[in-house]
């Protein structure tokens, strides 16, 4: 992949050159994570329940559904140019699911109480068992690529997973108000039980969470289409056109003066702010492809943190937060809590630097010096799984 990819289309898609407008969509939901998560962890709680603030919280409830979305439009880029190659169990195919079973991994450990497997398997109350097993982002987009490839790999025909995957994009936002009103947690395990709604702590169970990348998925497969029968711009349009009529209908839906289920929450489970959220989406991709079009190249520096994402993500969880691994070495221990709003933005933008500078290393390093990317993998894996069996804390 070249520094500075052409942003109408890849010159070569099949060979792996990426859609640019993706890469800054994915960017710039990245941003607004960062951004969002530093204010919620900082400012005081007066300060977070000002009406400038609930304006700001409405935006950023869009980055989870962005971030899954970004996945879903990423699968598709991927996997339809070796779809074949995915209806049997051969290398490509188990190399793709060991990544996801990684990312699954990866929520995993960013959950763990303790930062000792015999502690954890041993001395868990049932509360910090719960927290363990929370379905995060990481365990959703996993999951939901993993039925994925299920799903291609038992339907094979391409007519059949569109219409499969629409269908539950359509019972994932209709069925959510529903599957939250069951308390799994008296029929199913504890790490079953937090998979499919929040009732127990859960921030981004697969309903309705996964049906936004299952929609993703959607608009990027119609956009392969379009780019073979060069329509794009024809796409873009009616994608921006449907994504109105959806937010629209959200808003009108919700205005209306009955309701369809016995328990109706609004900013948790309701299909209307499903539709809004999705139709939000639709929109702000095709935004991003409408300005690419505009210009003629793309720097590294605008597009790394899409790029990269996972990995930010995952860094900055741990640099902002904390885990079982760092619970003093992060930032809300290092600065404090309840700081004022320019020292605020002041460590937004030192954590948005660190997570860019960091994405560029990291970049550079699996494009230009694979073997050592490689090896500094293996050696940070080694040497977390060597203290969480070995430490009895």
């Amino acid at each position: 992949m070249t520094d500075t990819p052409t942003l109408l289309q890849p010159t070569n898609q099949r060979s792996g050159e990426r859609y640019v407008f993706i890469d800054l969509y994915r960017a710039a939901v990245i941003l607004l994570m960062l951004e969002g998560h530093v204010l919620r962890a900082f400012l005081p709680i007066s300060t977070q329940r000002n009406t400038f603030f609930q304006l700001h919280e409405f935006f950023h409830g869009l980055s989870a559904p962005a971030f899954l979305f970004g996945a879903g439009l990423t699968f598709v880029v991927s996997t339809r140019k070796r779809w074949e190659a995915y209806h049997h169990w051969d290398p490509p195919l188990a190399r793709r699911l060991r990544r996801f079973l990684l990312v699954i991994l990866l929520g995993l450990a960013l959950h763990l109480p303790y930062y000792s497997f015999r502690k954890v398997a041993l001395d868990l109350s049932q509360t910090e068992v719960l927290q363990l097993f929370q379905f995060d982002v990481l365990h959703c987009i996993g999951i939901g690529l993993l039925s994925l490839h299920g799903l291609i790999f038992f339907f094979k025909r391409e007519s059949r997973f569109y219409s499969l995957v629409i269908s539950t994009i359509i019972a994932v936002c209709f069925a959510t108000p529903l599957i939250w009103d069951i308390d799994f947690l008296k029929y199913l395990s504890p790490f079953l039980s937090q998979i499919f709604n929040g009732n127990h702590g859960s921030p981004f169970p697969l309903f309705p969470y996964v049906g936004f990348l299952y929609a993703g998925v959607i608009v990027s497969w119609e956009f392969s289409v379009a780019v073979e029968e060069k329509r794009e711009k024809k796409y873009f349009y009616w994608l921006t056109v449907v994504g109105m009529i959806f937010i629209i209908a959200g808003f009108v839906f919700d205005w209306l003066p009955w309701y369809l289920y016995p328990t109706y929450n609004y900013w948790f489970t309701s299909p209307n702010y499903f539709l809004v959220r999705l139709g939000s989406l639709m929109v702000i991709i095709s935004a991003f492809w409408y300005f690419t079009q505009n210009l003629k190249n793309a720097r590294k520096i605008f597009t790394v943190l899409g790029i990269e994402s996972l990995f930010v993500y995952v860094l900055h969880l741990l640099v902002l937060y904390g885990s079982s691994m760092n619970p003093q070495l992060n930032m809300q221990v290092i600065f404090g809590l309840n700081r004022s709003f320019v020292e605020t933005v002041g460590l937004f933008a030192g954590l948005f630097f660190l997570m860019l500078i960091s994405a560029l290393l990291w970049n550079y390093l699996k494009r230009k010096h694979f073997p050592a990317y490689r090896w500094v993998q293996i050696i940070v894996g080694g040497v977390f799984l060597y203290f969480l069996f070995t430490s009895d804390f």
